[in-house]
């Protein structure tokens, strides 16, 4: 059972090593607090604001996030290998600004989701459903994006030649981003 402290952390508040298991988080507000050395798992966030979050040392195991606002979060300072263990999934989510800069994402999940102006630079990507989700802006140099569904994405331009691609899957729509640095363009 979550606490009602947790359900609105006021900015610049402390959560420190609390560790919730199988929990359904709604509504919650955590924008501008700092969550550190604590560990979700296998938690549902629903309707959640995590935006300029701090994530120190705080581990993430097979959580869902639906709807959830997570701008410019900074998902490299979890710590070695909180992503890792089992892959995310987002939904319907707001995730601007962020950055996954070198982490491990292989399987997460990104679904519909707005990642306008994300940091992948030097990320494993393979087999991430980033299907119809907003990727404008977004930065992919040194990414591994083998198996990865590119479906229905928009905004999506990277250089071919500087990414790992064998196995991606796009439609036409996303295609032209492909080629942009080669000067071709469409009508």
């Amino acid at each position: 059972m979550v606490d009602q402290v947790l359900e609105s952390l006021p900015a610049g508040a402390t959560l420190r090593g609390r560790e919730l298991v199988g929990e359904e988080l709604n509504g919650f507000s955590w924008e501008s607090a700092r969550l550190i050395d604590c560990v979700f798992e296998e938690c549902t966030f629903t309707s959640c604001n995590f935006s300029m979050t701090d994530l120190t040392d705080t581990r993430f195991v097979e959580c869902t996030f639906l709807g959830c606002k997570m701008l410019a979060v900074n998902w490299t300072v979890t710590g070695a290998g909180s992503l890792l263990a089992q892959p995310l999934r987002f939904e319907r989510c707001r995730l601007d600004g962020t950055t996954f800069a070198g982490l491990d994402l292989n399987a997460f999940v990104f679904r519909d989701c707005v990642l306008t102006d994300v940091d992948f630079t030097d990320a494993d990507l393979r087999r991430v459903d980033f299907g119809g989700s907003e990727l404008s802006g977004a930065r992919f140099s040194n990414t591994d994006l083998r198996d990865t569904d590119l479906r229905g994405t928009r905004g999506l331009a990277l250089d071919p030649r500087d990414n790992r691609l064998k196995g991606a899957r796009l439609d036409l729509d996303a295609a032209p981003g492909l080629l942009d640095v080669f000067g071709v363009t469409f009508p």
